[in-house]
Parts: structure tokens; sequence; C-alpha cells
């Protein structure tokens, strides 16, 4: 059983059986016209007929909500934790296609209640929430514990500057009464302490070793490099790669806190992932990570620091920890035709450039698909692709394909960057060709926007086995 969790009173009633059915019909209909599932629209729909149902259902829920939000990472941690969780007794509801709007979260809400209301055997509500979003959601699940994992520039046509965003977190925060569990090398992710209803109430987690900074890091634009209290440039004494690492302001007004949950050192670390050694509140074990790169030891460290939060035993959350599976679309791989493909999710400079850091930089004869959309799940604005380190990568004798909405403007930046990509309209197309590219026994890489994910891993299923993303 998770500690925290509080007396939630089932507030339903007429309205609630009323909405629940015309959404849950809905739902069955976008199924039937193959629209993904209706994982955005039960939602919607519920905002118009009763804007409170997702606070009346999240009341069935016994040990209360845990909300993870952030940048990059939200997927990945909040699968991470769900894993956790479930080895510890729990019965985890979750929004597990990624819709992480107030709509989406209804709609996961709506999805797992039968149609008087009640969640079943759901124990806890587990659920990633879009940064902008917080401030919606926050007052309606009244989460128990709120996860805050980095802050990055992105789709800035809806968000705008980072300090933008990072005040509508803590409007979210704010409304709340919530344990905080904040990144301690992310400077501004830091700052959200003020929110809190209480100091105790602030756990943070950081990196206190790494060997070296990565390849990219000194080229990685640096979103967050100013003091929250005085605007003065921080002084950083190490970076792990974008504005991530250890920080003070030289007027003293601010520095980077001492988190209880670190990662102490990392033995290993390639793409099979890390073995690396954690202390948690200075009880030290070792984990061996699956997943690879950087950032993903974040995603690890975060889950572990709200684990400890929930007083779950840290043996049981290092060996879940090692059994992890990328979530979809994240450095998800698939085996087609004698051939692996590795699906990349990128979204912006900073998860770009870990991608390439970690996956691509130093590779000889690269075979890569870059899959550019610009819907509004992904941000109209695609001028971040300028911020990234493309120089870095293996010029000679790359085979380089773009695809997508904006695969045009993708060529454009590799072109300044020293490559000449070959752009194909479909993505069908140009799957195809990546594959003819690749010799069997070789691996692939793409990397696309979200939904240029969705689209490509929609048709790699029709290939290869992979897990629905809808289930």
């Amino acid at each position: 059983m998770v500690a925290g969790g509080r007396d939630r009173t089932y507030n339903g009633g007429m309205s609630v059986l009323l909405t629940l059915a015309i959404t849950k019909t809905a739902a069955r209909l976008s199924r039937v016209l193959g629209r993904g599932g209706g994982q955005a629209l039960p939602g919607l729909m519920a905002e118009r007929l009763d804007p409170h149902l997702a606070r009346k259902l999240a009341a069935g829920l016994p040990h209360g909500v845990i909300v993870v939000t952030g940048t990059n990472g939200k997927t990945t941690t909040t699968k991470l934790i769900a894993a956790a969780l479930e080895a510890g007794g729990e019965r985890v509801l979750t929004n597990s296609t990624g819709s992480n709007l107030k709509r989406g979260v209804t709609s996961a809400l709506i999805a797992a209640a039968d149609g008087r209301g009640r969640l079943g055997d759901y124990t806890i509500g587990l659920f990633e929430v879009d940064e902008a979003s917080l401030r919606q959601v926050a007052p309606e699940l009244l989460p128990e514990h709120i996860v805050v994992l980095n802050l990055f520039r992105d789709q800035l046509d809806r968000y705008g500057e980072l300090d933008t965003t990072a005040a509508l977190i803590g409007q979210g925060i704010a409304a709340t009464k919530a344990r905080l569990y904040l990144n301690a090398d992310d400077p501004l992710v830091a700052s959200l302490a003020k929110y809190a209803a209480a100091p105790e109430l602030v756990n943070y987690f950081g990196v206190e070793g790494l060997p070296v900074a990565g390849k990219t890091a000194h080229q990685t634009a640096t979103d967050s490099d100013r003091c929250p209290v005085c605007r003065t440039r921080l002084v950083f004494s190490r970076v792990f790669y974008g504005h991530i690492g250890h920080y003070r302001c030289p007027k003293g007004h601010f520095a980077r806190p001492q988190p209880s949950v670190a990662i102490t050192s990392v033995e290993e670390a390639g793409l099979g992932g890390a073995r690396f050694t954690v202390a948690v509140s200075g009880k030290r074990s070792e984990v061996k990570f699956p997943l690879p790169g950087t950032y993903n030891l974040y995603n690890a460290l975060a889950a572990m620091s709200l684990a400890h939060g929930l007083g779950l035993e840290q043996a049981k959350v290092a060996r879940t920890l090692e059994r992890t599976e990328a979530a979809f679309g994240r450095v998800e791989q698939v085996e087609i035709e004698g051939r692996t493909l590795c699906l990349l999710l990128i979204k912006n400079p900073a998860g770009f450039a870990q991608v390439l850091d970690t996956f691509l930089i130093g590779r000889k004869d690269l075979k890569v698909l870059f899959a550019i959309n610009d819907l509004d799940a992904d941000g109209r604005d695609v001028s971040w692709l300028w911020d990234v380190p493309l120089e870095a990568l293996e010029t000679s004798g790359p085979t380089v394909l773009a695809t997508g909405v904006r695969a045009t403007d993708m060529a454009v930046r590799l072109h300044y960057a020293g490559m000449e990509a070959r752009v194909v309209e479909e993505f069908e197309a140009a799957l195809a060709e990546l594959l003819q590219a690749t010799p069997q026994g070789e691996t692939a890489y793409i990397l696309p926007t979200y939904t240029a994910m969705l689209a490509i891993r929609k048709l790699l299923a029709r290939k290869a086995k992979m897990q629905e993303v809808w289930k």
C-alpha cells in the first residue's frame, strides 16, 4: 500500500452517469471509425457536459493521484513509476497513450470507469501532464505527489519562454498540498519549491557524478542559465547536458539544493544502458538500467525519488528498473526484414541533441530518416531545428532521408550542416527506401516528431510485432 493517500469520497450523480454514457459511446464510435480509440475525444466532450467529471471520478481512487510533468521524459518516467507501483501491489490507472492535456487525463478516467462512475480495482492514479495544462489538471485531481523533470524550450508557439512555462507549473503546484519531487540539477525546476504548501513537502533528486559531459553538451543551446531570483547569469561547476548540472548564483541568491536521492557514480554507460550507484537518503544501491542516455538516467532517478517518497522498498524499485522496456517511440527497436529500425522521438533542441549524442554521433555510414511534422501536437514552429548541433554528425557516406510535412525544412537545415538529404513525401515510401539502403544485420535510425512517430509506428506495426499504442 502506498503511503500518502487520503480519504476520497465519490461524488457522482445523474450528470456523471449521463456524461459517461455519451462519452463512452463517442469513444466506441471513434474506435470503429479507426481514429485511435478516442484517446482525447471523450475528455473534450466531458469538458462541455460536466467540466468537473475528472474530479468526481478521481475521488474513487483510494490512494490518490500522482502527476508527472516537465518538458522531456514524462512518458518514460510515468512508465517507470507505474512499474514500481505495480510491484508494490498497486493497481495503477494511467494515461499510457501519452495524451496529456486535461482532456486526455479525463479520457483515461472515463475509459477506466464503469457506467456508474466506479473505477473497479484501480487503487491509484498516475498521469503525465503537459506543462501548460498542470494549472488546469491539478485543481481537479488534487494530486498528493507532483514530479517535475526538467524545463527546456519546447513548442514556443504554445508555451512561450521558459519563465512563462515555469509560472504555469507553479500555478498548478500552488493549487494543491502535494509533495514535490524536483530536479535539483535544473535551476528553474529547483526554484519551483517556492510554490509548495510547506518546505517539508519538497524533495530533490540529482546527479552527483557522471564521467564527462556529453559530446554535444558544449554545443547545445542553454535554455535556463539565469538566477531565478536576481537574473544574474549562473556559474556552473559541472554541466551534464544543456543547462542541467551544478550551479550557483555568483551573488549568493540561489544555488543547487542538495538532493536526497542522487546518482553518485556511473560505472558503465553505453547503447545497452547504464550501471550506476544511487544513494537514497544515504543508503546506496547499484542499479542496472537498460535505457541508454544521460536523460534516461534522470528519468530513472525521478522514479526512484518518487518511490522513496511513497515508502516503496528501494531494492525492489531497483529490480523493477532493471526490467524496464522503452515507452512507445522512445528508443524502441523493431526487427524488419533482417534489419533493426531504432525509433527515437524528437521534439525540441535539448532532446534532439541528446539523441544525437547517444545514438548517432561518431557512427560512420549512417542510415537515418528524419520525419518532421508541424501539427498541433508537434508545435507549429520548427525554427528549433536550427538550434540542434547536426554539424557534429559524420558527413562522409551517410544515407539521409527526410519526410513529413516539414521535410524540406529539415533538408535545408541538414544542407547547412554539411549533409544532403533526399526528401521523400510519403512515410511509407520513405520507410521502404530506408530499409532498402540498410544491409541485413545492420541498424537504421528514425527520428520523428510526435505525430510523425505515431504514423510511422502504425506502418511499422503492419510489418512487425509491436504492442499497440492505444491498448
